[in-house]
């Protein structure tokens, strides 16, 4: 694992260089093999990602949509920003490779991004009026909802070059790709605004793990659905090993184990048509993909790598984290009732980071021997149209209403039978909306 080395012992004269550039002095443990100096550290931290960045760049898959002038435009991310860590440190990454294109006297970077932090309103909202739209590609982004959303001060301040923007969490009230009628019904109040109406939908859900389920569920719709208005050729996440492998284990508690493929690897996945047309002028809609590649920069670097990456940084960035997000093992429980699977796991992993790794990266390693089953609404898109491309309560697509991912109804009905789900369907003769048995679970416990 990836710690600070010991200090060297200058009374006996063994002071270590560091093993890669041998100018330095090593004081950086690399993962038990190599000692090295924090500017080869830094390097190794983004030449990781960078790397991934550069496959994208070349996937054939991946679209390259062109400029208002019919030239091809540097390609555009859309990067996530949770304000922990790993998105901390991918956007650093970013920000640091940008102004060394500028610095060798590119006119033109070979990448460009914006980042965006979709904030929880529905726990403590920044406004009791309701929430701006989702942003269109028309509006500037530079400086929006900074005086509502402080956590994004601090991040101005450090990066005052980058694009950073954010979302109300609400705002996926108004997003057509979700099936709202699979959730609970929003109350008929209408001086409820939007944060409020959430609220009332989350509490609704059966358990602590049912609420913190949807709520990332809802954060990617927004995301993929950000993407889409922007016209951004891929979404940048800023997974590490360990968050993927607790991402590994939580979604396959839940019942989504069909669907890791497409939550955990790289790859594109699918964009509602809905999203597709909403975001593009009718001239311009044969020019929007159906399909929004997500990649993983960090991946292959360990939560704690990310964290000494960002506390050598200058000016110095972990204190910008939160401390709930900084801190792997977290406090003492007091109840497990109030924790959710996904805050087991990540507990769980933060202990087996520190003293077996090489765990954590099989895990990540495991889950990217799965392939996507061939036969899914990815292909089916390009084939049939975009008949079955909206999630609706009508049943049309093979695709699960509140997530997005391909169902495997044979699969999920085995599954209930092996259980003993007997659970009666009393819907009054009206068409049930198609959930995975992960969603489903999530929504009716």
């Amino acid at each position: 694992m990836t710690t600070a080395a010991a200090p060297p012992a200058e009374a006996a004269g063994t002071l270590r260089p560091c093993n890669r550039c041998k100018e330095q002095e090593g004081t950086i443990d690399l993962r038990g093999a190599e000692t090295v100096c924090e500017a080869c550290f830094a390097y190794y931290v983004s030449s990781k990602a960078i790397k991934r960045l550069e496959a994208l760049q070349r996937d054939p898959a991946t679209p390259r949509l062109k400029g208002p002038g019919g030239q091809r435009r540097p390609q555009r991310y859309l990067v996530g920003l949770s304000c922990g860590p790993s998105s901390t440190g991918l956007l650093h990454v970013l920000t640091e490779n940008v102004r060394q294109q500028r610095a060798r006297g590119q006119k033109t970077a070979r990448f460009e991004y914006v980042a965006v932090h979709v904030v929880d309103d529905t726990l403590s909202p920044f406004s009791s009026s309701s929430p701006p739209p989702l942003p269109s590609s028309s509006s500037s982004v530079s400086g929006s909802n900074t005086t509502e959303d402080p956590v994004l001060a601090a991040y101005h301040t450090h990066f005052p070059e980058a694009n950073l923007l954010s979302i109300p969490l609400s705002s996926a009230l108004a997003l057509p790709s979700i099936d709202w009628t699979a959730l609970p019904p929003v109350p008929p109040s209408t001086s409820l605004s939007p944060a409020q109406q959430l609220s009332d939908i989350l509490n609704r859900l059966p358990s602590t793990t049912s609420r913190a389920d949807v709520r990332r569920l809802l954060t990617r719709h927004l995301l993929v659905a950000t993407a889409a208005d922007r016209k951004c050729d891929a979404l940048l996440l800023g997974h590490s090993t360990t968050s993927l492998a607790e991402l590994t284990l939580s979604e396959t508690a839940k019942g989504r184990g069909f669907s890791l493929p497409w939550l955990v690897n790289d790859g594109a996945v699918r964009v509602p048509a809905s999203l597709t047309a909403q975001a593009a002028n009718p001239s311009e809609s044969k020019g929007v993909a159906n399909s929004l590649p997500v990649y993983s920069p960090l991946r292959e670097l360990f939560r704690k790598e990310l964290v000494l990456y960002l506390s050598h940084a200058s000016p110095a960035l972990l204190d910008i984290v939160p401390s709930t997000e900084g801190s792997s093992g977290g406090g003492a429980v007091v109840s497990h009732r109030d924790l959710s699977i996904d805050d087991v796991l990540s507990r769980y992993f933060g202990e087996v980071e520190a003293s077996y790794p090489s765990v954590v990266a099989n895990v990540v390693r495991t889950t990217g021997k799965l392939l996507r089953r061939p036969n899914t609404a990815d292909h089916d898109h390009g084939e049939n149209g975009n008949e079955n491309d909206v999630p609706s309560a009508a049943g049309g697509g093979n695709i699960c209403g509140l997530c997005g991912a391909a169902l495997d109804e044979l699969g999920d009905e085995r599954w209930r039978g092996e259980i003993g789900d007997t659970r009666e369907e009393a819907d009054g003769g009206l068409e049930k909306p198609k959930l995975c048995y992960g969603c489903e679970r999530s929504i009716h416990g």
